[in-house]
């Protein structure tokens, strides 16, 4: 079972973003390494809109690819995915070392990251199309 997370501070820093004074990238690290894992998922869950719990089993999955992917195509920096690595370890998942980890993620660019993420992330069936 995941340990709790700080609701106040991660108000707290989510606050402090809204006014201007942590940029996103930050905002992520400050969130990690207080293990804020619940408003991560969130944050990025909004970023690339799936739903939370998306974003939570990758942070929470052995593999470090899905998480890279998802991080690279919300459109965080090295620093963001590094503290997000990080607190994974923290927690003992993760199958690669960090450093390659860190090569995969850099590795990709946003718009491979999308298409990956489309392949990963099941699409809502469209309204009137049905097939016989």
């Amino acid at each position: 079972m995941a340990p709790a997370q700080d609701n106040e501070r991660a108000a707290a820093i989510l606050e402090r973003r809204a006014q201007g004074l942590l940029a996103l990238d930050e905002a992520l690290a400050e969130l990690a390494d207080a293990n804020c894992i619940v408003t991560i998922a969130a944050v990025i869950a909004e970023r690339i809109r799936v739903q939370p719990d998306v974003v939570a089993r990758s942070l929470d999955a052995e593999s470090d690819e899905e998480i890279s992917v998802i991080c690279r195509a919300a459109g965080f920096s090295m620093n963001g995915f590094s503290a997000v690595l990080r607190m994974r370890r923290r927690r003992n998942h993760g199958s690669r070392t960090a450093g390659e980890a860190l090569a995969y993620f850099s590795g990709l660019n946003r718009a491979s990251a999308d298409r990956i993420l489309q392949q990963m992330v099941p699409r809502p069936a469209r309204p009137g199309r049905r097939f016989r």
